[in-house]
């Protein structure tokens, strides 16, 4: 099975400026869209990490997102305060924080809880705030690089990898699905797979330039 057009493909993969600086600078709808792409899933996975629902994770990540907007051209990098994604972890954190002590007024939480409250969030900084977010970010990277790679092979290609390699079917049964003998379907697999590691490569290049010249 082809890829698609090479023009169609560098369009995809080409390297672009660092996003950090296009929301600073440009801070245009397109911008934006991109990072909510990107960085909202990080957000997302982390607050479920916090006995939070996925429809109160969803108005987190906006509210994230108000806060990124109205604070980005503040944000100044430096060695000593970290890269844009602790910046970003930081208000992600307090955020759900905020979120919570709301949700517990509503239902008319004592002073003791909150107290509790604070406690565990700073228990959870010192043991595995830090994993979590990590995780999570990994996660993010692998999700995206995969989207990013779903947009540069045709259908037929990403059919194959996604039942061998993502659903775990067996060989004997994507060959008879697709039709490919069983070299061209491990081939395929391989191939995928070193585009989704060059994505990974890319995004993480990006945050690391975001980081140097932000």
């Amino acid at each position: 099975m082809n890829s698609r057009p090479p023009g169609e493909l560098t369009q995809v993969s080409q390297t672009r400026v660092s996003l950090l600086l296009r929301l600073r600078h440009e801070n245009n709808e397109q911008s934006w869209r991109e990072f909510y792409t990107v960085y909202g899933r990080l957000i997302f996975g982390y607050s479920l990490h916090f006995n939070i629902s996925y429809a109160e994770a969803e108005d987190i990540v906006q509210e994230v997102c108000v806060k990124v907007f109205r604070q980005i051209g503040r944000f100044d990098y430096s060695p000593q305060r970290g890269r844009f994604r602790g910046w970003l972890k930081t208000i992600t954190r307090n955020t759900v924080i905020d979120y919570l002590r709301r949700r517990q007024r509503r239902k008319d939480a004592t002073q003791k809880f909150q107290e509790t409250l604070e406690a565990q969030f700073l228990d959870y900084e010192t043991k595995v705030d830090e994993e979590i977010w990590a995780w999570e970010w990994k996660k993010t990277l692998y999700e995206n690089a995969l989207e990013r790679v779903r947009a540069r092979v045709d259908s037929g290609t990403f059919k194959v990898f996604r039942l061998y390699a993502l659903e775990g079917m067996h060989i004997d049964a994507v060959v008879e699905e697709t039709g490919l003998n069983a070299n061209a379907v491990y081939a395929v697999k391989h191939r995928i797979l070193k585009y989704i590691r060059e994505e990974v490569d890319r995004l993480q290049n990006e945050e690391a330039f975001s980081d140097q010249t932000g």
